[in-house]
């Protein structure tokens, strides 16, 4: 019989299969598999083709056009290798009364969002200088297990956000820059941080910071909406990695926030005990950045924890900063056991307001809104102060870029929960693409450009 010849073959030719569930192994690209053969038969056998089938001893008329069938569909009984059941097939083409034979291939649906403004979002899939989104999307949309620590301005339960929101909390200690009548509590949601007194946050060389009345910046929402915005709801935007939950941790808020509050957020988040507070149940395994200040060398309150959270294994990634110098200049960005992350435009080159240098590990989108679609595309609100109305708002900045690197370290953890935090960041670098000729390099913008695709396959092949 036919099947007793297949299960020979695989016999000899020493198969080496796996489970569907397991997808891909150490050398097998995503889903290049099968556990199908199509059988397609001649639809009336020549007399010679029918003689030669009946000599095989083939009559019972369980196959074939014996039986009045077009085809067969052949289960192997576990998945195997498409070249190799290219093989195997071919074997079974000898048969006289085979037409041909081949690999049921499997086909999947292609993991294009249907969110109203993705065809906005350049930097998801943009060729020359967008992430590579979609090909990592084919392998995983990420996994809510996983959590990714947004340590700003807090976030506003955004309708395309809020069901990807886990509790957080709210680590600003100065009442007044807290902006919600109190210190630290559980409440992590944005009250806003706008500024409508000239001079408020104090002033330098005589010169008031800011020099003039500021909108709150909904910071923290946008940075958790690319991170993990909702996807395929037919509205807005996409996120990174759609089904990664996002733990707002509020530490900035008007003019700011202190490195005290900022760390405490970090320790708190990855589960460690910090004075006075509830010991976090849902430890991240990532932690978001967008934030920064001046200083010459990495302060050491930063780097003790950076290191425990390396330790950990938690993933730091955090922005170059945007003053147009040298990141050194910058921290945390000039901090051991971070990715820092430089922005690119949307032609690849190094945006104009991004840090650069040797502290810069990898550059992403980040935009620039002089042309506000070539801005960076994700969630808000309309409110001037306090909340109002959902939208979403065009942004630039190294803040922007920072959240596609911390996507895709949650997609990579999604498929191998097995990663160390060194191993997941040593991938990141080592699956980027090669900057477009202009105006980044590897000696200003890192090792090249995030490509989640690349990314998220090499993490699934090192399980």
């Amino acid at each position: 019989m036919m099947t007793a010849r297949i299960a020979l073959f695989l016999l000899l030719a020493g198969f080496n299969s796996f489970s569907v569930a397991q997808q891909i192994d150490g050398t097998i690209p995503p889903r290049q598999v099968t556990d199908r053969i199509i059988v397609q038969y001649h639809p009336t056998p020549t007399y010679g083709n029918a003689i030669a089938f009946i000599k095989q001893g083939i009559t019972s008329g369980a196959f074939g056009v014996a039986a009045g069938k077009q085809k067969d569909i052949l289960d192997l009984g576990s998945s195997v290798n498409i070249d190799d059941a290219v093989i195997l097939a071919n074997s079974l083409n000898i048969d006289p009364q085979v037409d041909f034979a081949e690999p049921d291939y499997i086909m999947q649906v292609m993991q294009i969002p249907t969110d109203s403004r993705f065809n906005e979002q350049w930097n998801l899939k943009n060729t020359v200088s967008g992430i590579n989104a979609p090909a990592a999307w084919n392998i995983t949309t990420g996994d809510e297990e996983i959590i990714v620590g947004v340590v700003d301005t807090g976030v506003i339960r955004h309708t395309d956000l809020v069901t990807n929101l886990v509790d957080g909390y709210d680590f600003v200690s100065h009442p007044w820059i807290a902006n919600d009548g109190d210190g630290r509590d559980n409440h992590p949601k944005d009250p806003g941080d706008g500024i409508t007194q000239i001079g408020a946050c104090g002033s330098v060389n005589g010169v008031p910071i800011p020099s003039r009345p500021m909108d709150s910046s909904w910071h923290g929402t946008h940075v958790a909406g690319t991170i993990a915005a909702l996807s395929n709801n037919n509205k807005g935007v996409s996120g990174v990695a759609w089904k990664t939950k996002i733990m707002p941790l509020r530490a900035l808020g008007r003019c700011g926030g202190y490195s005290s509050d900022i760390v405490d957020a970090m320790l708190w988040a990855a589960g460690f005990e910090v004075f006075g507070l509830p010991k976090n149940p849902k430890p991240v395994k990532v932690l978001n950045l967008s934030l920064g200040g001046s200083a010459s060398t990495c302060p050491r309150i930063y780097q003790n924890v950076f290191d425990k959270l390396a330790a950990a294994n938690i993933s730091v990634v955090v922005a170059a900063g945007n003053e147009n110098r040298d990141a050194s200049l910058a921290t945390p960005a000039n901090c051991d056991n971070v990715i820092t992350v430089a922005a690119i435009d949307r032609e690849g080159n190094r945006s104009w307001y991004s840090n650069y240098g040797e502290k810069v590990d990898i550059a992403a989108p980040g935009g620039e809104t002089l042309n506000l679609a070539n801005g960076i595309l994700s969630t808000s609100n309309s409110g001037t102060t306090s909340p109002n109305l959902d939208n979403y708002e065009y942004y630039q900045g190294t803040s922007m870029a920072t959240p596609h690197a911390a996507g895709v370290l949650a997609l990579m953890y999604a498929v191998n929960k097995l990663l160390t935090a060194a191993q997941a960041n040593q991938i990141i670098l080592n699956t980027v693409r090669a900057f477009p000729t202009g105006t980044c390099n590897t000696s200003l913008c890192g090792a090249g450009l995030l490509d989640a695709g690349a990314a998220v396959l090499k993490a699934e092949q090192s399980k």
